[in-house]
């Protein structure tokens, strides 16, 4: 019984490798789609939180000052005031080692379009002025987690920003970026950082961290602005007879993958897994032999 013990207890040896047992544990979980739409006095806000392990969420925003659409004016005259749009959406996913996602953040807007008829009846030819108009859209990503061991990182994926300005007055601004971060929870140490305006990136980092906490942060933003156009005299010789559409939109993408890999343990050196091999071996034939004495 000895002899089988001690044979069975080298065969293990020579055979068995430690298991790690790398474990992520989410700190903070901060995932959503927010979006707000103001023209003149009217707004629109919606938001949508992460409440699960998978999220899926989409929201939007409108908001319009007036509209005209031919009463007494006739059918052909038409007019709208200021209005912004937005919507936001995100798909992401925390597994047990991993941190994954996509989504985009939108904005629009236009201080409106008014002809020379409106612009006459209300005005006399003069004095009208377009409204104020503000859009806003993001989609974030923010993970604070920890992990109890070292562990192997792969953080891939792409982020990308841009805008659209069509002619238009001074004191309107349009702004697009998006951002990706993965560092400690001080922001000690910073694996990887990038930021970009009307531009885009893709990214495919690796490397080895050790225990404790960790942020991987992915957003996309996307806002613009309008201001009152108070110079606007619309008469015939302004706008030519023809609707003024002056419009602005910001987007922003992003996709994103975080994967942790345990790092395999040491697996014990062959001559010393062989001395002790050797040593259980004599062990076994001393064992056999005084049996048999």
């Amino acid at each position: 019984m000895t002899r089988e013990l001690l044979l069975g207890t080298a065969a293990a040896l020579l055979i068995t490798i430690p298991a790690s047992a790398l474990t992520m544990t989410v700190v903070k979980d901060v995932r959503l789609v927010q979006v707000r739409a103001v023209a003149g006095n009217n707004e629109d806000a919606n938001d949508d939180f992460a409440d699960a392990l998978t999220f899926t969420g989409e929201v939007s925003a409108h908001a319009t000052e007036f509209e005209v659409h031919g009463t007494l004016l006739g059918d052909a005259d038409t007019g709208q005031g200021a209005w912004a749009e937005a919507n936001a959406r995100q798909h992401s996913e925390i597994g047990a080692l991993s941190i994954s996602g996509e989504g985009s953040a939108n904005a629009s807007g236009s201080p409106g379009n008014l002809n020379t008829s409106i612009s006459a009846l209300v005005g006399g030819g003069g004095g009208l002025r377009f409204g104020n108009f503000e859009a806003e859209a993001f989609s974030t990503i923010r993970i604070l987690f920890n992990i109890d061991e070292a562990a192997e990182f792969n953080l891939s994926g792409f982020i990308s920003a841009g805008i659209e300005q069509a002619e238009g007055v001074a004191d309107n601004a349009v702004d697009s970026f998006a951002s990706v971060f993965f560092g400690t929870e001080a922001e000690e140490e910073v694996f990887f950082e990038r930021e970009v305006f009307e531009d885009g990136l893709k990214f495919d980092e690796t490397g080895i961290i050790g225990p404790g906490n960790y942020v991987f942060s992915i957003r996309p933003r996307a806002d613009v602005f309008g201001r009152s156009f108070a110079g606007a005299m619309l008469g015939e010789s302004d706008s030519g007879g023809e609707p003024q559409d002056l419009g602005y939109s910001a987007s922003s993408r992003f996709g994103g993958n975080l994967e942790l890999r345990a790092i395999d343990q040491p697996i014990p050196e062959p001559v010393t897994t062989s001395l002790i091999a050797m040593g259980l071996g004599a062990l076994v034939l001393r064992t056999s032999r005084r049996q048999r004495v």
